[in-house]
């Protein structure tokens, strides 16, 4: 998670770049103590191009070669895929506990893993007591453009991890058509839609009794990954993204009014704004600031505290060093008709040097 407060003269309004809304949102209130209306959530983005499905087309004009539903039969091989780093705290030693139990259950389960970390050496010796080499390839370390060609071979991604605030990878493997299984931590079960996914708790019964459900679902046909790379091509659009972090600022700035940034009548409701919270319970004082950031933790909140008062001063330095009054403001951005004289302007002036010099 990825976090940030802007402030346009006495307004003050935090941005957290993070898909895992709720959850980053009421982290980020909580500790904080800040009002919730005060803090927007703007979610990261795939590049949905970048992660096709391995039948789907190079190009979105030919509409002919969009991947048909896949019909798995009773016997045919479902490979589940793992990518990830092989630590602790991305749940690999559920992995090495669930995988053997789940390949006992399913003869025509295959797992493909890509990663590398301490953990690596626990699934290479639960693969050789178990004697499972033939059912289980490890890839070791992927680099991220290869992930892709990875993740087309499998029909599951399995993601076990402990603590995540997001995940991208598991966007990225629904966007390749796979059938995500994941356990229920963090900010994971707000990305994606029920029906792309199914939740574990982060224990082993649940999470071989998950991917069991999954494999289940898979062979009955239930289960529509064919359409999943362009719900998730609409749902985490980089275009997306500027629009939402553009709208916060115009609402700090001003340019949208509160019942257009709220979605209601700010004279009907509480006093709410975009910039100054509620009336009577923020205060952008100083005091009033060291105040509630020094209530975050026995520790933390004197260091952020400490942190507050020295970038304080820090700033009264440069306000001394380059007052804001002797600061240029920027231009406006010139008009449609100014940017294309200016485009013709410069074709001519290339026109003219290579005539000049017989080019």
């Amino acid at each position: 998670m990825s976090s940030a407060s802007v402030t346009l003269g006495r307004f003050r309004r935090y941005l957290i770049f993070d898909p895992a809304d709720l959850y980053s949102k009421e982290n980020t209130v909580l500790r904080a103590s800040l009002d919730p209306l005060m803090v927007s959530v703007i979610p990261n983005a795939v590049v949905a191009e970048n992660f096709r499905p391995r039948s789907y087309p190079s190009s979105d004009l030919d509409h002919q070669l969009i991947p048909q539903r896949q019909h798995l039969g009773p016997h045919d091989t479902i490979n589940i895929v793992v990518v990830s780093r092989l630590y602790y705290n991305k749940g690999t030693d559920l992995l090495v506990a669930a995988i053997p139990r789940i390949l006992a259950s399913h003869p025509n389960v295959r797992f493909i893993i890509a990663g590398s970390g301490p953990k690596a050496i626990d699934l290479e010796q639960m693969l050789e007591r178990n004697v499972l080499q033939d059912r289980v390839e490890m890839l070791g370390p992927v680099r991220h453009e290869e992930v892709r060609d990875v993740m087309v071979r499998g029909h599951i991604y399995l993601h076990p991890s402990l603590t995540e605030a997001f995940g991208t990878v598991i966007v990225e493997a629904a966007s390749c058509g796979l059938y995500v299984v994941c356990t229920q931590v963090g900010g994971i079960p707000e990305v994606l839609p029920s029906y792309m996914t199914v939740f574990a708790k982060p224990e082993e019964d649940d999470l071989v009794a998950a991917t069991s459900k999954a494999i289940a679902e898979l062979r009955a046909n239930k289960v529509r990954t064919e359409h999943f790379h362009d719900e998730v091509k609409k749902m985490y659009s980089w275009t997306d993204v500027a629009e939402r972090t553009e709208r916060v600022y115009d609402g700090i700035s001003g340019v949208l009014s509160e019942a257009d940034f709220y979605g209601y009548d700010a004279t009907d409701a509480p006093s709410w704004s975009a910039t100054r919270g509620r009336a009577g319970v923020q205060s952008f004082a100083l005091i009033d600031r060291l105040k509630r950031y020094y209530g975050c933790g026995i520790w933390a909140g004197k260091l952020f505290c400490l942190c507050v008062v020295i970038d304080y001063l820090i700033f009264l330095l440069l306000e001394l060093w380059a007052p804001r009054d002797a600061i240029d403001i920027a231009r406006n951005w010139p008009k449609k008709e100014k940017v294309e004289r200016i485009s013709r302007a410069r074709e001519r002036d290339r026109d003219r040097d290579r005539s000049r010099f017989g080019r």
